[in-house]
């Protein structure tokens, strides 16, 4: 009897230490990538996107808000069909470098789309470099 509850006693400890391990590994510890907190202060200042020959393009330009120069700016788009489906998704960077503080930068984004589905889109800044 004595060794059972020896047993017991070991098994909700293994279980306390694995449940404990999953709360920190999985809910205390890192969500992903995590911008750097100058991202913040780049801001897209205009965009326009049309499709050409099945290909959709997105021109626009960002600002750097920042007190210093960044050297490049990661931006994702999303393009959506009249239903509010997406069609597809891509990524693109500034295309100047640097850009000093206070500066623009213009960019190009272009998202395949062969049958001309995509009605609107979104753009955000992913990420920044100084």
């Amino acid at each position: 009897m004595e060794n059972n509850t020896k047993l017991i006693i070991m098994a909700i400890f293994g279980l306390v230490v694995i449940i404990l391990a999953w709360y920190v590994l999985f809910e205390l510890g890192p969500q992903g990538p995590q911008p750097q907190p100058y991202v913040t202060n780049i801001t897209i200042i205009n965009s326009n996107g049309t499709n050409v020959n099945g290909v959709y393009i997105i021109n626009g330009s960002v600002q750097n808000k920042n007190p210093f120069n960044i050297t490049v700016v990661d931006i994702n788009a999303s393009g959506f069909s009249s239903n509010g489906s997406v069609v597809n998704t891509g990524a693109g960077f500034t295309l100047s470098s640097p850009i000093a503080a206070g500066g623009t930068s213009n960019f190009t984004l272009s998202l395949y789309d062969p049958q001309n589905l995509i009605t609107t889109y979104t753009i955000h800044v992913e990420d920044a470099s100084k």
